[in-house]
């Protein structure tokens, strides 16, 4: 039976792709504001390539906005048009989405398209659940299925106007030295609130915050500075920081030696990027992984709207479960000095600006304090997990992926 789907486009674009993909008709009429034309032509290129080749797509983008009578002629038009094409295909099976639209114009289309006898749908992300009602409206017909994975991360960011263009673990190299230290890894991240300011200091060296920084950039690429690699802790480690030094230095990411405590060097540049803070965005890519969840981290954004490219969003951790988005920054670490959230405001706000438009959770992740953070990013909507709480991640994850919501407690 041949199935015609009138969709009409929701700012949130992954409400509209999700029936069309679940469903797959093979007649699909999307209707648009002018307001939301860029969006609908997104999802006309999409849905050209993702749906199965002979699929009829339509688009119209003259949808009334304004004026509720001039949305009611719209919608009727509609149904006069379909119910031609039903007379001339007896079997043609209709359905409609009407995704965020208003109440009035949700209730004018709902009675236009009873002509055409349509099966009506609705999304609700947060519940997995995929409504259909029969053409009665009538609370019996009433269907519940659930949504499918249709959507998955590249998908999703085209969707809603931006594109991946490279992530740190798109590399096996990357993923495989991610899992060799994956026990060290986690030990930092369970231990953070007792190494916290070992930490903050050895990312800080490796910045070059007081001093040459260990790391260079050039055209060629990042390299080893020749004069960062020998350097000095401002205080000489007590336990557990020269425990976890000791499980540094056996994992060859740095030289050191409690012989000469307060003296260390980083032997190669992955140990010095690692220390530099690329730790906790492994650790946060291996508990999303280890969560079942599509997992990206050092995630490179393109606006394709074109701003904010001079500079594009690097994602800690990107990650999607069940169509629904994870955004996860990591500010730079404090110096120890001064024990403040630094960059901890300019990340939160990078990662507003940059994703906006973006439906989805974004937290906002620490080994250091992040208190001078949490009333703006409480304010953005943004969750924060710092310090101590890292240990606790990997059950967050587990609760997000049930409920679709973040936990603070």
């Amino acid at each position: 039976m041949p199935h015609l789907h009138v969709a009409l486009v929701s700012e949130c674009p992954e409400i509209t792709l999700i029936p069309l993909l679940q469903l797959r008709p093979e007649h699909v009429i999307l209707v648009a504001s002018q307001q939301r034309r860029a969006v609908a032509e997104r999802l006309q290129v999409l849905l050209d390539h993702e749906l199965p080749a002979g699929t009829q797509l339509r688009l119209t983008d003259d949808l009334p906005t304004h004026d509720p009578q001039a949305t009611g002629d719209f919608a009727a038009r509609l149904a006069a048009d379909l119910a031609r094409q039903q007379a001339d295909t007896p079997d043609l099976a209709i359905s409609y989405d009407l995704g965020d639209a208003s109440r009035l114009t949700t209730l004018l289309f709902q009675h236009a398209l009873q002509r055409c006898r349509a099966d009506g749908y609705h999304v609700d992300l947060p519940a997995g659940a995929l409504y259909r009602i029969n053409p009665a409206l009538v609370p019996e017909g009433l269907e519940t299925l659930a949504i499918e994975p249709v959507l998955d991360v590249d998908l999703y960011l085209l969707a809603n106007g931006y594109k991946r263009i490279k992530a740190c673990s798109d590399h096996a190299a990357w993923r495989n030295a991610a899992e060799s230290r994956r026990p060290l890894t986690r030990y930092l991240a369970h231990h953070a609130d007792r190494l916290g300011e070992l930490l903050a200091e050895l990312a800080r060296i490796v910045r070059g915050d007081a001093g040459e920084p260990v790391i260079t950039e050039s055209a060629r690429g990042r390299a080893l500075h020749p004069q960062g690699q020998r350097q000095r802790l401002s205080l000489a480690p007590a336990f557990p920081e020269t425990d976890a030094l000791s499980r540094l230095a056996e994992a060859d990411l740095l030289e050191w030696s409690n012989r000469a405590p307060r003296h260390l060097s980083f032997p190669s540049l992955d140990g010095a990027r690692y220390l530099g803070g690329e730790w906790l965005a492994e650790y946060v890519w291996l508990c999303a992984r280890d969560a079942g969840l599509e997992a990206h981290s050092g995630a490179h954004l393109l606006d394709l709207s074109g701003r904010h490219n001079e500079t594009p969003a690097v994602l800690a951790g990107l990650a999607l479960h069940h169509n629904q988005l994870l955004m996860i920054a990591c500010p730079p670490f404090p110096a120890r000095a001064t024990g403040a959230a630094c960059n901890a405001l300019h990340d939160l706000h990078d990662l507003v600006d940059h994703t906006a438009g973006l439906a989805g959770t974004r937290l906002l992740l620490g080994a250091g304090p992040l208190e001078a953070a949490r009333p703006q990013a409480s304010h953005f909507g943004v969750a924060v997990l710092e310090g101590g709480e890292l240990k606790r991640l990997p059950i967050r994850l587990v609760q997000w992926l049930e409920t679709g919501r973040w936990s603070e407690g």
